[in-house]
């Protein structure tokens, strides 16, 4: 019994003075005692992080035809690698065009056959009123409303103007356009249901209105169309502060189908993290 405790005696002698050693490594030297206020960037000199979101309106030149109208969105842009004097940036960006041709006529041949319906003869059908109760050749708009976004797109911003405030850049990457229309008719001009569905409310296709059920409950109807596309921008970032800039940019999308080109010319707010 002895042995053990003188033993145990022995071992703690040697473990005190060990405990008691100073570490190894020497404290970091004393500063000022202010805070440190550095930003950790993941890419040097472009920014905090080098990210932007923003916002946007303009115009648009729609495709198929409708013309021009009014275009807004936003898009956020995350930085991926710095390449050739400037920064590659991953980009998502979301907009939606308006806008309201001018007239132009169509051949609604869903009218044709209600007026044979109504016992008019082939050419009164074809005229219309007031040989038949329903206008088969007419004056219309159309009124579109064009969703284009752009899930997976590249943008190359230029840094070698930082002094003078400026950032040039260009972008592309791939698009989905929903497009949704309807034609509605310059004047009243059915003999029955004036005014109302089935052929002078706005049509889907140019041929025939909703019911008017459908209509009184406000349920949306119009011809839609779901498009994959393309698109090429350049744009210039002008620096309002550190952390916004004023952004211009033309952007030209290419959907698939005839017709199906979309020009916009926007302007917008930036902010930069």
């Amino acid at each position: 019994m002895g042995v053990k405790l003188c033993l145990a005696a022995l071992v703690l002698l040697w473990a005190l003075p060990a405990s008691g050693q100073e570490p190894s490594t020497p404290p970091p030297p004393a500063g000022s005692g202010a805070p440190d206020t550095s930003v950790t960037e993941l890419l040097p000199e472009i920014g905090k992080i080098g990210a932007e979101v923003g916002i946007f309106g303009g115009f648009s030149e729609n495709p198929y035809g409708i013309g021009s109208g009014a275009d807004f969105g936003g898009f956020i842009a995350l930085p991926l690698a710095r390449v050739g004097g400037g920064k590659l940036s991953y980009e998502i960006q979301v907009a939606l065009s308006l806008a309201t041709s001018e007239p132009f006529t169509v051949t609604d041949s869903v009218a044709f056959v209600a007026n044979l319906a109504a016992g008019a003869s082939p050419q009164d059908a074809l005229a219309g009123p007031p040989r038949a109760p329903f206008p088969v050749v007419r004056a219309v708009r159309t009124r579109a409303r064009i969703l284009h976004l752009s899930p997976f797109g590249l943008r190359w911003t230029y840094l070698g103007w930082d002094d003078a405030r400026l950032r040039p850049y260009l972008g592309v990457g791939g698009d989905v356009l929903v497009t949704i229309t309807s034609q509605d008719p310059v004047a009243d001009e059915s003999l029955l249901f004036t005014g109302s569905a089935p052929f002078d409310a706005p049509l889907i296709g140019g041929l025939i209105a909703q019911a008017p059920e459908l209509a009184a409950k406000g349920t949306p109807s119009g011809q839609g169309d779901l498009a994959i596309g393309g698109h090429a921008a350049a744009g210039l970032e002008i620096r309002i502060s550190k952390g916004a800039s004023f952004n211009l940019e033309y952007r030209f999308t290419l959907g698939e189908g005839r017709n199906a080109r979309l020009h916009t010319a926007t302007a917008g707010l930036g902010l930069h993290f």
